[in-house]
């Protein structure tokens, strides 16, 4: 590329032809020549100059129709094009605008001038194209950013769901192993005789370690559905109108009795005839996660006599509705408020949904309701806030 840049000048008439090759290639410019639009075309499209100096009337194709032509060819529509024309008529200048270029100058030209707006538009063009490589790496490296940090957080998510399996299966496999060796221990004594007693025996071993893998498969059933819902399959929501107070009252009717067993008054204040369009299945879902979550850890530590969950339900301006849940439990430490919606964060292992109950509820938020969530915390005073529309927003197909 030359220094100072690479000029295609299209001038029908010789003298004016010579005069600008001759100015702008003594200020270090190199100058390609072309006496009509035909042959200007087939230049710039042979190889792209940094500048086009266009006359207006000319033989043949007139310079708006090459300009035309030149801003609707996707690799030369970024070549500044100049309008060179001894006429002053403002409608011939806004029909160069129109056409794509980005400057005019007037005949007879004025060396100062020429040379001025034609260094001027070069730097701006060569700085543009220079923008648009660097957004273009940008771009790029976003892209890859992207990609690594998805495939961190897929890693992540794969050795947090064989983990947290790990342990009901493991322990479901060793009581299937124990039940298939005392079946076959039972049985080998049968031809000797068995007493009754040891078949009480049998029998109550047998039920004890059926329990005990119902529980454990139960329990990788509840995992499973977790990870189910950190996938957030938005094609099986069902978006139905629905009254909010209904929802909550249906969704945290179950789980009255657990809290009652515990000490745990659960209060619920809701606006009535509040309608929504939304997701109820979502709704709900985290009502209930959001009650659990703190039945299982707002007082764990600290006994729950005494303990109090309020579920406060109000409209705000501009269609959306606040819901918020307040317990009296034990609070939530400050660094642990900073993690407590990351995935597999939990600060009880064993219990719960193995540190994926709160992600969930951001999930459902964020990507089905078109909602948030924000939790604040100290001890005796813990409130998640949560704020949805009140017409939830159309999911992605």
């Amino acid at each position: 590329m030359n220094g100072m840049g690479e000029i295609l000048v299209v001038e029908d008439t010789p003298a004016s032809l010579k005069l600008l090759s001759d100015l702008l290639g003594n200020a270090g410019y190199l100058v390609r020549q072309a006496p009509d639009g035909e042959l200007a075309l087939w230049s710039a499209s042979a190889r792209p100059p940094e500048l086009v100096l266009l006359d207006v009337n000319m033989p043949g194709i007139d310079g708006f129709e090459v300009c035309r032509r030149l801003k609707a060819d996707p690799a030369l529509c970024d070549i500044p094009v100049i309008f060179l024309s001894a006429q002053y008529e403002m409608d011939d200048k806004v029909r160069g605008f129109q056409c794509g270029a980005v400057d005019f100058i007037a005949k007879p030209y004025q060396t100062e001038e020429v040379l001025a707006r034609a260094q001027a538009h070069i730097r701006l063009a060569r700085t543009q194209k220079a923008l648009k490589e660097t957004l273009e790496e940008l771009r790029s490296a976003r892209a890859e950013v992207a990609r690594n940090e998805r495939m961190a957080a897929l890693g992540a998510l794969v050795a947090g769901v064989a983990h947290e399996l790990n342990t009901p299966l493991g322990n479901s496999v060793l009581l299937a192993s124990t039940l298939e060796d005392r079946a076959r221990a039972f049985g080998s004594q049968i031809g000797e005789g068995v007493r009754r007693s040891d078949l009480e025996t049998f029998a109550a071993d047998t039920a004890k370690a059926a329990g005990l893998l119902l529980r454990s498969l139960y329990k990788t059933s509840e995992l499973v559905e977790s990870f189910k819902q950190v996938a957030v399959d938005q094609s099986q929501e069902r978006r139905t109108r629905f009254e909010l107070g209904q929802l909550v009252t249906q969704a945290l009717q179950p789980m009255k009795a657990s809290l009652a067993e515990q000490g745990i008054d659960l209060e619920v204040e809701l606006p009535p005839a509040l309608e929504m369009d939304s997701y109820a299945r979502a709704v709900a879902h985290i009502l209930q996660q959001l009650v659990r979550n703190a039945q299982v850890h707002a007082f764990g530590e600290i006994g729950s006599a005494g303990g109090v969950l309020r579920v406060h339900a109000a409209q705000l301006d501009g269609e959306q509705v606040r819901i918020e849940v307040h317990d009296n439990g034990c609070g939530i430490a400050p660094d642990t408020q900073q993690r407590i919606f990351d995935p597999f964060f939990t600060t009880r292992m064993g219990t719960g949904t193995g540190g994926l109950g709160l992600h969930v509820v951001h999930n459902l938020l964020s990507h089905v309701l078109g909602g948030q969530v924000s939790v604040d915390s100290k001890p005796g005073a813990t409130c998640f806030c949560i704020t949805l529309p009140l017409t939830a927003p159309a999911l992605s197909p």
